[in-house]
């Protein structure tokens, strides 16, 4: 019997192929990093980003990538295969609940210092489910032990938070923004160097 070909782990490696270039961790850091700003100067607009972050978010990375990293993998991306925020968004919905769930146990559903203090937890496990997509899709660690530490930096904040401002979700999107700014430098840096462009593939 002839062996099969496995489709889901060459999907992954060309994914791998393009997630090295660090344009992921590059834009996340841009993203939290506005996001930390905008919770301490004005948190009303903070659900406008990042519902326009997420939904355009993959379109902007997959624009930047057709220039600086698939002429250099060989890749050929279909018109279909871009990546659909769909999963992401329903993530944050569930998110929102978990994070109104633990606000009813806290006793103080109607007391806005619960909801301050539980902030860092929603960020934590919403920002994680988009790191362990991007490691699922690729077959890359790194992605999951990003994850990991955005839910352990997240649950610790809201442990030990007060909630007497919004300082405790500024301080999760800064502590996850900053790694993810030098890997993103670094690898972009390193791909650029290590892989010359092999020609510019056409969109099908």
């Amino acid at each position: 019997m002839p062996d099969r070909i496995d489709v889901d782990a060459l999907e992954r490696q060309a994914r791998a192929a393009t997630y090295t270039d660090g344009l992921l961790e590059l834009f996340a850091s841009i993203m939290l990093f506005g996001l930390a700003a905008g919770w301490q100067v004005a948190p009303w607009m903070v659900g406008i980003i990042a519902a326009f972050a997420t939904v355009f978010g993959w379109r902007a990375v997959e624009r930047v990538r057709e220039v600086v990293t698939y002429p250099r993998v060989g890749y050929h991306r279909q018109r279909d295969d871009a990546a659909s925020p769909r999963g992401m968004l329903l993530f944050i919905l569930g998110a929102f609940a978990l994070m109104a769930f633990v606000v009813v146990l806290s006793g103080g559903f109607t007391d806005a210092a619960q909801w301050r203090r539980a902030a860092p937890l929603v960020s934590g496990l919403t920002l994680a489910a988009g790191f362990w997509y991007a490691g699922s899709r690729s077959g890359m660690l790194r992605y999951r032990f990003v994850a990991g530490w955005s839910v352990v930096s997240g649950v610790l904040l809201w442990w030990f938070g007060s909630g007497a401002s919004y300082a405790g979700i500024a301080w999760h999107l800064t502590a996850l923004a900053l790694p993810l700014l030098v890997i993103g430098v670094w690898s972009l840096v390193r791909f650029v160097r290590t892989h010359p462009v092999k020609g510019t593939p056409t969109d099908g």
